[in-house]
């Protein structure tokens, strides 16, 4: 059994749960400690953990400081943070453990997967991507550059990744492939998941200007995979324009929403104080 936890934030996760921590199970290196920490699921997902027999730990917490909190609940040397909705290929572990032998942190590749002409944009989107980041660390490496950020409710994984690379630890990649269970995605469900991100971008961009927007560019963000799609497969690359294109509307209006809230916040405060005084 390798010296190796996996931790899985988790909220209303019923769904890809199981297979999940199904792949964890059937790893050809088995890890020494599986920690679900879940934010109140009312769907059942904490009963189906407890079933693969996963150490769940309840709490009120974004996905940030969940990671967070199952690190410091665990006694391992080393760290693998997966998401709910991802399927470990079965050397996965194997390969993150002997990487760590000679690196500080590990990048694993990652595919999506699941049904409809939307999910399968997002598949090649992902591909034309060039953007990783390391989701395995030995905990002293992990601790040292500050864990997760938990304010930070998107783009929590490139923060940490910037973080990384700033604090010069060696980063080493892996050849074992984890893949995201889409499902079925629907514009309206990947709009308004972005909307809901674009709310906590704020967040984001005061920690990293560059990065931040580097990801909020058009250019970058959306025609350029547009282009790499679309030179092999047309119609997928139009399909791509149209989802990224929506997504990016979708943030710009959840940030602007965010900070008009924070405006008025500030100014019923000073308001407030005024009255005091």
């Amino acid at each position: 059994m390798q010296d190796i936890a996996i931790v899985v934030p988790t909220f209303n996760s019923s769904r890809t749960i199981a297979k999940c921590l199904e792949s964890i199970t059937l790893q050809s290196s088995r890890c020494s400690e599986v920690l679900v920490v879940d934010r109140f699921s009312k769907d059942g997902t904490a009963a189906i953990a407890r079933g693969f027999g996963a150490n769940v730990i309840e709490v009120e917490a974004n996905r940030s400081l969940a990671r967070n909190i199952g690190l410091e609940s665990s006694s391992s040397t080393n760290v693998l943070f997966v998401d709910s909705d991802m399927i470990l290929s079965p050397n996965v572990v194997g390969e993150c453990v002997e990487c760590l032998g000679e690196h500080d942190a590990v990048v694993i590749p990652e595919l999506s997967i699941g049904d409809g002409y939307w999910t399968k944009c997002r598949q090649l989107e992902r591909r034309a991507s060039s953007l990783e980041a390391a989701r395995c660390f030995s905990r002293t490496a992990f601790v040292s550059i500050g864990k997760y950020n938990p304010r930070l409710e998107t783009g929590e994984d490139v923060d940490l990744q910037n973080r990384a690379v700033s604090s010069d630890l060696s980063i080493g990649r892996i050849d074992a492939m984890i893949v995201h269970d889409e499902g079925k995605l629907s514009l309206i469900s990947v709009t308004r998941k972005k909307y809901f991100y674009g709310k906590a971008f704020g967040d984001y961009l005061r920690t990293n200007p560059s990065t931040g927007l580097k990801r909020i560019n058009p250019v970058c963000g959306i025609v350029m995979p547009s282009l790499r799609v679309s030179a092999l497969t047309p119609r997928y690359g139009v399909g791509i324009f149209i989802m990224k294109s929506l997504e990016w509307a979708a943030a710009g209006l959840g940030y602007v929403a965010a900070s008009q809230r924070k405006d008025k916040l500030r100014i019923s405060q000073m308001r407030n104080l005024d009255v005091c005084r």
